[in-house]
């Protein structure tokens, strides 16, 4: 993370689960974010957060100010960064609100619904907008240690990568970085499968009975030419006690299969290495409950720098994509996760659902985004 002299000043727009979820995270972390207000036309939100704050999974939340409108949080907040938490539809003409006025936006997955749309976002960001996407599934603790082991060179030349951590565009995500692929085209087939299985827990806790529910299991192909990608989820694979995550990456001199890496040394003899997770607070550790990060024979692949913060893992990726943001938007860090990057993870799953529903094979066509560039922030230094 670059150093920062402060705290960023962050605003949020929404009231949803995604939004109380960022907010409990952000209020987490006094030492990285001051949250200045949240915006929502919802009455009771407003009143609930100036009382007690919004509440998730169960959890008090702390007061936060409150504003019926944007303008309003802009006013009374001076935010340095803007999280956008709306559905992608009623996202865009905020979107473009914001940027008319100057402010630094993370807005919400998918960054767009259509093409067009995403098209149209791109052009905002090539006009000098300052919009950022909070794709955050290749920022979680393992899947990052993980990516770091693809990037590393250790296996080679990545040739082959099997995904199933995250739905759509999440997953698309996550497949580019391990396969190294940006905008390259692709030709993908796909199918989407009709199940039974047994329910998983919800937000709200564990299924009431074990019948069985209807589920898809979707499944794509997507070859790039000399790396080939499998994309593979379940609809009810989250929190589900019957359907795990997986993650395979293969490369010329070895393989990463979820925890455990087999390669060739530079002796010419065989390796196997597996991802230590390392974590404090289990028996006899007194000091707390948190993660400090994940190992490789040693060293650190990836490590938290939220620590001792008390965050599972995908609220750990929340607090980094924020803090990124910040970084971009103060210091001109680097790009935490641009448009066009987005926009190319939901080209890429709108184009696997389409190849689902004929049967046939759908060949991917450069899109303007991928031309695009990438908002800059440097010049904007801290108030």
């Amino acid at each position: 993370m670059t150093s920062r002299n402060r705290t960023a000043r962050i605003g949020i727009v929404g009231s949803g689960f995604r939004a109380r979820t960022m907010l409990r995270v952000l209020q987490a972390l006094p030492d990285h974010f001051e949250v200045v207000g949240v915006a929502t036309r919802n009455a009771a939100d407003r009143a609930g957060l100036a009382a007690r704050g919004l509440t998730a999974a169960g959890l008090p939340g702390l007061p936060a100010p409150a504003y019926a409108s944007v303008p309003e949080l802009l006013a009374g907040g001076r935010p340095d960064v803007v999280l956008l938490t709306l559905p992608a539809g009623a996202a865009q003409p905020v979107i473009r609100d914001l940027a008319a006025a100057g402010v630094p936006v993370l807005t919400e997955t998918p960054a767009a619904g259509t093409v067009e749309e995403l098209v149209a976002l791109q052009r905002l960001v090539d006009d000098g907008a300052c919009i950022h996407v909070a794709e955050q599934y290749h920022l979680e603790p393992l899947v990052g240690a993980q990516l770091a082991v693809a990037g590393s060179g250790l296996l080679g030349t990545v040739t082959d990568a099997h995904v199933s951590v995250a739905h759509d565009y999440h997953g698309v995500s996550v497949l580019r970085r391990a396969l190294g692929v940006t905008f390259e085209d692709a030709v993908i087939t796909a199918r989407r499968d009709a199940r039974r299985v047994l329910p998983s827990p919800s937000r709200a806790g564990d299924p009431e009975d074990l019948d069985l529910v209807d589920t898809v299991h979707a499944t794509a192909w997507l070859d790039f030419g000399g790396r080939l990608g499998t994309y593979e989820f379940d609809d009810v694979q989250y929190r589900s006690w019957v359907r795990s995550p997986t993650l395979l990456v293969r490369g010329e001199r070895g393989e990463l299969r979820d925890d455990v890496v087999r390669h060739v040394g530079a002796d010419g003899l065989p390796r196997r290495s597996t991802l230590e997770r390392v974590a404090a607070g289990g028996a006899g550790s007194h000091e707390g409950l948190y993660l400090r990060g994940y190992t490789l024979d040693g060293g650190w692949l990836y490590r938290n720098e939220f620590r001792p913060a008390r965050l599972p893992d995908d609220e750990l990726s929340i607090a980094r994509i924020v803090a990124d943001m910040a970084d971009h938007a103060l210091l001109g860090a680097p790009s935490p996760y641009s448009v066009a990057e987005a926009a190319q993870d939901q080209y890429l799953q709108l184009e696997m659902r389409r190849a689902a529903a004929s049967g046939e094979w759908v060949r991917t066509r450069p899109q303007p985004w991928a031309g695009g560039r990438a908002c800059h922030h440097a010049d904007r230094t801290p108030a």
